[in-house]
């Protein structure tokens, strides 16, 4: 396995980055202008499905791909942190979520429907902070690996 399948994956997960940046910023839209249960289901799904197979090429494929390819100095753990604070937030959405869909008004004292709102605009804005982490640090440092074998 070349180092060329690490490129392949770090240029699809890049790609990947800007189609679920833009549909975090079209889902937070749609809970600002129309919050429903519906649109709370649809941000559930987007996280747990598209947000979730993202994450686990990231700690799957990724990985294997490293060490296929021999690297095996680059700390695949820094990077999965951010996807432990993101698993973090997605629990506490689904949480107030489910209390929401039970009829409630409030979580610990305050609108429900803001903690939603607040609680989702945190996750994306996390999500963008942490895609921003992978293309200028994460990324770049896994392929100077290549570079550094031709010096």
């Amino acid at each position: 396995m070349s180092f060329q399948k690490v490129k392949e994956i770090l240029n699809k997960l890049t790609q990947e980055h800007k189609l679920l940046l833009k549909k975090s910023e079209e889902l937070e839209k749609e809970l600002e202008e129309n919050f429903s249960p519906e649109t709370i289901d649809k941000i559930i799904k987007f996280i747990d499905e598209d947000v979730g197979e993202h994450a686990r090429v990231e700690e799957e494929d990724l990985d294997e791909a490293l060490e296929e390819a021999g690297i095996t100095e680059f700390d695949i753990e820094a990077l999965n942190f951010g996807h432990r604070t993101l698993d973090e937030i997605a629990d506490h959405i689904k949480y107030v979520a489910s209390l929401y869909k039970e009829g409630k008004n409030e979580y610990l004292g305050k609108d429900i429907k803001k903690e939603l709102i607040k609680s989702v605009k945190l996750f994306f804005s996390t999500l963008k902070d942490h895609f921003t982490e992978e293309e200028h640090f994460f990324f770049p440092d896994i392929l100077k690996y290549d570079l550094e074998r031709f010096e």
